[in-house]
């Protein structure tokens, strides 16, 4: 291991170390926290935990049950699927200040994605129910989360849309026909 993947890493230990947890300072980074009043904030980042991972570590699996959302601090999150010929499909990576896993919010049932470190990360990990509790009190964050999700969603949505009309627009699709 090199001497600067070494200091990196021994940041990032240092920095979970610290934070032993999630202060509602840092909770307020994320938009969708920070409409929460002080005392929910306080009582999310009460029950939820700080966690350093390392490189290529799974955070959660394709089928696994959705029982966390989890918001990334440092380091990157890849998060792919295996379709039905049971290829990996890359979907989307995170980076440092995003939240991953958050659509569980939308109902119950497994993750549709599978969940991996390509570097050393440090997340927060907050239960499902926690969220859930917090969002059926608070009508700010729950809009806010709504939003975010409804607005990633679509964003998701295009982009399939382009890939599509890239596919069918490329020269080998007709060929093949």
């Amino acid at each position: 291991m090199s001497k600067a993947t070494m200091s990196t890493r021994n940041n990032k230990l240092a920095a979970a170390e610290r934070i032993e947890g999630a202060s509602p300072s840092l909770l307020r980074l994320y938009s969708r926290l920070g409409v929460l009043p002080n005392a929910n904030l306080e009582r999310v980042a009460r029950g939820s935990e700080c966690q350093l991972i390392p490189t290529g570590k799974t955070i959660f699996r394709q089928e696994d049950d959705a029982d966390a959302v989890y918001l990334l601090l440092d380091g990157e999150i890849r998060l792919e699927h295996r379709n039905e010929n049971g290829e990996a499909v890359m979907h989307r990576v995170f980076g440092p200040y995003e939240s991953f896993g958050d659509v569980a919010l939308l109902g119950e049932g497994s993750r549709y994605y599978t969940a991996s470190t390509s570097s050393v990360s440090v997340v927060i990990r907050t239960p499902l129910s926690l969220l859930r509790e917090v969002l059926a009190t608070d009508p700010n964050l729950a809009t806010a989360w709504i939003h975010a999700v409804s607005t990633d969603l679509q964003r998701r949505e295009q982009r399939l849309a382009d890939s599509v009309a890239q596919h069918i627009a490329h020269p080998a699709f007709f060929d093949a026909a």
